[in-house]
């Protein structure tokens, strides 16, 4: 077995920090998502690994995962999932960023539904 070194992983640059974007708010969220996509090319590495391991252990492989369809249990369980992560990922930018935006639509989606109701 490999032995691991433990890495400082919160490790940050010294110095003075400048605005890339608009604001030093849009540069924490690019540098969330950015952080974000290192930690989710790091888990499909270890996928891959996995995938490859079990196949090269006999059992399935990549191939085998690549033509799996979930049935109708899995994937609403999946999209449950999906949904849920994508409120939390996704909720508090919208809410606490967007929240004239989410209003103006609002008022939109409420129109288009008294027009629609009216039309009926």
């Amino acid at each position: 077995m490999v032995e691991r070194k433990n890495l400082d992983r919160t490790a940050r640059s010294k110095g003075s920090q400048p605005v890339v974007l608009e604001s030093a708010t849009q540069d924490a969220l690019a540098g969330m998502v950015l952080a974000l996509l290192g930690e989710v090319m790091v888990l499909k590495d270890r996928l891959d690994a996995n995938e490859r391991l079990l196949k090269a252990a006999g059992l399935h492989g990549p191939e085998d995962i690549d033509a799996y369809h979930p049935d109708a249990e899995a994937r609403a369980c999946r999209g449950a999932y999906k949904q849920k992560a994508y409120e939390r990922v996704l909720g508090v930018a919208r809410d606490r960023l967007l929240p004239e935006a989410l209003a103006d639509q609002n008022a939109y989606e409420n129109e288009l539904a008294r027009v629609a109701a009216d039309a009926n």
